[in-house]
């Protein structure tokens, strides 16, 4: 199932549509880099021979703040991740990030003929017009924004979610219910090395961890009798979590705990397993859990194309060289 995605590195901060048409120039003659002051039209970053002018740039910055300032406030990129970089550091790297990705992938679709309908175009201009509505005069004012420039914003985005099916057409959707299926259990943990759900750190030797195996052995036999397997796991596990939808490949639990479990049947309790953390009780709730086998085909499928597009987006930017600013970049800011 195709679904719209933002093509984006870095630290991943996302963004309601990520990229800007207006004022890109156009790949004739020699494009240069703003040496003076910074203003409008200056171009601020040089990808290949297409430049890029402070007005996206400043475009860009309006859907970061539109996106995330009404959830965490003005002060968000000013949060401290390090000893000196700030999520706005950390935000003007990914503007930077998601700028060459769309130019770069724009010159691929038309070398390659890919274009978008008219459909589409139309689109991405009642997109531009609804965000255009909701944004002050000031905004408008501060970021160079109008529909215009915002329709070309959501254009390159819709070229690159179009792009990606296209580069990974090829990618293998063919998956097995065996490699993605997903089973639903409850389990209780008699913890030997770890911390409880009160937080309280555990550590036995081999003496306190026998005495262990043996309360685990005890509670399995009360289990047996229970009524509500899950009621009584939380009134007898030392951990806070006791279900899981999961498949082979989970590191939520001990691969020996997720073996076992995939063993069982629907209805089945385990025997006592031990885990590097400590013992385990399981239920096999559902040993088939169709909703989640489905999902996690998609998330194969997505992974497959995910791996698939960046090795085709690094032979689409080798050769391009990517340049900045000096200038901008020591007035950027969101």
């Amino acid at each position: 199932m195709k679904k719209n995605r933002l093509i984006m590195t870095g630290i991943g901060i996302i963004i309601a549509a990520s990229c800007v048409f207006s004022g890109c120039a156009k790949k004739k003659g020699i494009v240069r880099l703003e040496k003076g002051d910074i203003t409008e039209n200056s171009v601020v970053m040089k990808i290949g021979n297409t430049g890029v002018k402070y007005s996206e740039v400043r475009n860009y910055c309006y859907l970061l703040k539109n996106q995330y300032e009404g959830k965490f406030g003005e002060q968000l990129w000013n949060y401290k991740l390090g000893d000196k970089a700030t999520v706005g550091d950390e935000a003007k790297q990914e503007i930077v990030n998601m700028i060459t990705q769309l130019k770069v992938i724009k010159e691929t679709a038309e070398d390659e003929g890919v274009s978008l309908s008219n459909e589409e175009k139309d689109e991405a201009v009642q997109d531009a017009e609804e965000l255009m509505a909701k944004a002050s005069e000031e905004d408008k004012k501060n970021y160079f924004l109008s529909v215009q420039s915002l329709a070309g914003l959501y254009e390159e985005n819709i070229l690159a979610n179009k792009m990606f099916y296209v580069a990974t057409d090829e990618a293998d959707t063919d998956i097995s219910d065996d490699e993605a299926k997903q089973i639903s259990i409850q389990y209780i943990e008699v913890i030997t090395n770890g911390k409880d759900q009160n937080g309280t750190v555990i550590n036995m030797d081999s003496a306190t961890k026998t005495k262990a195996l043996k309360r685990a052995e005890k509670i399995r036999k009360e289990a047996l009798k229970a009524e509500d397997f899950q009621v009584f796991a939380e009134d007898n596990s030392d951990c806070a979590e006791t279900q899981l939808i999961c498949g082979r490949d989970t590191d939520k639990l001990d691969k020996k705990v997720v073996d076992a479990a995939f063993n069982l049947k629907k209805g089945d309790i385990s025997s006592v397993i031990e885990g590097d953390s400590g013992y385990y009780i399981v239920y096999c709730v559902n040993d088939y859990d169709e909703d989640s086998t489905y999902a996690r085909k998609e998330e194969i499928i997505e992974e497959r194309q995910t791996s698939m597009f960046k090795d085709k987006y690094a032979e689409w930017l080798d050769g391009d060289k990517v340049s900045i600013s000096s200038k901008f970049w020591n007035e950027f800011e969101i």
